[in-house]
């Protein structure tokens, strides 16, 4: 068996790796949006449950990539997506992170505050987030540069949104103003980590920062 041959079967465990951290790190997302919008505890300790799993897949990426660039000295484009798979696990991982501090505030608020409302802006928020987390999954496996270019221009949305929840206070109940900015300001950190995956898709595939293609 060649090296090329080994070093492909490696690729493709680090590849199958990052797959898996992303379906799951999108299943984590969609479930904290959902325990959120119904207040509902069991789902949202799911999302706590899963945490452990996506700690354990970012450390196995982690080996992986160590090997990799151990054993085998990858050049040009194979160098890139093995560097850059660290670096997209690790903003996978605090994109999960975010995910289980909606989870956890949902229990508290369904346990302690069951009457609380979101903003219909953080609503919009947490729908413009996750249609970034699937533009991003789409970028990535079909290894779109477009699609994540367009992706990391809707940063400026949640941006805007962000500033738009911070600064609606009235009316606003205090608990509920303070639990809207929370929530908007872990949504505006999980679009942030969307950007830096599709700036690090685009140099996967280009060799180029993003900023130089727009």
């Amino acid at each position: 068996m060649t090296e090329r041959h080994h070093f492909e079967k490696e690729y493709s465990l680090l590849r199958a790796e990052l797959v898996k951290m992303v379906s799951l790190v999108s299943d984590s997302i969609d479930m904290a949006s959902k325990a959120f919008e119904t207040l509902d505890r069991n789902l949202a300790q799911r999302v706590i449950d899963l945490d452990n799993e996506i700690d354990n897949l970012n450390r196995e990426i982690e080996n992986i990539v160590y090997d990799i660039i151990a054993r085998f000295n990858p050049l040009g484009k194979d160098l890139r997506y093995v560097v850059a798979a660290i670096k997209l696990a690790n903003n996978l991982e605090r994109i999960a992170d975010h995910a289980c501090n909606f989870a956890e505030k949902t229990i508290w608020i369904a346990q302690n505050l069951p009457s609380f409302t979101p903003s219909q802006t953080l609503k919009e928020m947490f729908g413009r987030v996750i249609q970034m987390l699937q533009n991003t999954v789409i970028a990535f496996s079909r290894r779109d540069i477009n699609v994540a270019i367009e992706t990391w221009k809707m940063d400026d949305i949640i941006d805007d949104l962000d500033r738009k929840v911070t600064s609606d206070v009235e009316n606003k109940d205090p608990h509920e103003l303070v639990l809207n900015v929370l929530f908007s300001r872990d949504l505006e950190r999980v679009a942030d980590h969307l950007t830096n995956l599709c700036e690090e898709i685009v140099f996967i595939e280009t060799g180029r920062e993003l900023r130089e293609l727009i």
